[in-house]
């Protein structure tokens, strides 16, 4: 079973400031970065600019996603505390003077799964193309004991107000292991290209990037992944 529901707003200019119900681990898994990498090509493939991350945005989608499965429920209204998903955004820090749209979903684990729940949906399909949306939060949580299990939260703005990557002391410094997943694979491969054409300011994983060893991550050290990815080679030379 799954469920998608989409919401948008160009509401008058709010003040944007932190307000309460936002705290959420905003940490990006390796499905929430799968999905900001099919959504950038998917985009590039239809002539669209890139996304990039906000901080305030994945915010907001991780405390949604985070109360949906806590409270069993699929909405764009935060249940229990008479907020709409445009004031969420505001609370959590997001510019207000600027239109935003919400796709929300449940039923899926994997990026795949719910990037193609939503492109079926011409509503939520057309706010994944959306031109004038420049930057993105995404955030997935799960509960065992709700009737979806996981759920996804998008959300789309207008205004770029910044990203913070993780820092590098605090991650794996694994060659190859770009998103901290502890797996070397095509995905790794994926982000190193998406990071040397621009479409990311960092790697989830920085230090595992320079897979040659030259002090440059590109294309060179993405091919070396899918190299040792697919078995032709048994060890990256970094």
């Amino acid at each position: 079973m799954a469920f998608a529901a989409i919401a948008s707003s160009t509401s008058p200019v709010r003040i944007a400031q932190a307000g309460p119900n936002c705290d959420a681990d905003t940490t990006i898994d390796s499905q929430e970065e799968a999905f900001f990498g099919l959504l950038n090509d998917y985009r590039a493939d239809n002539g669209v600019d890139p996304l990039v991350f906000s901080d305030t945005l994945n915010q907001a989608a991780a405390w949604k996603s985070e109360h949906m499965a806590a409270n069993d429920y699929v909405s764009h209204d935060d249940a229990g505390i008479n907020r709409d998903f445009f004031g969420r955004l505001v609370d959590c820090g997001y510019p207000a003077n600027t239109s935003a749209t919400e796709n929300i979903a449940g039923g899926h684990d994997t990026a795949a799964a719910t990037f193609e729940q939503w492109r079926m949906s011409p509503a939520h399909n057309s706010t994944m193309l959306d031109p004038d949306k420049v930057a993105i939060g995404i955030a997935r949580a799960f509960d065992a004991e709700s009737e979806f299990g996981w759920y996804w939260t998008a959300e789309f703005g207008g205004v770029a107000d910044g990203f913070t990557s993780p820092p590098p002391e605090d991650l794996p410094n694994e060659t190859g292991d770009t998103n901290c997943d502890g797996v070397v694979n095509s995905l790794d491969a994926a982000l190193i290209l998406q990071l040397s054409a621009g479409l990311l300011p960092a790697l989830p994983c920085p230090g595992g990037g320079d897979t040659n060893g030259d002090g440059i991550t590109n294309a060179l050290d993405a091919a070396l992944v899918l190299q040792f990815s697919a078995g032709l080679i048994s060890v990256l030379p970094a």
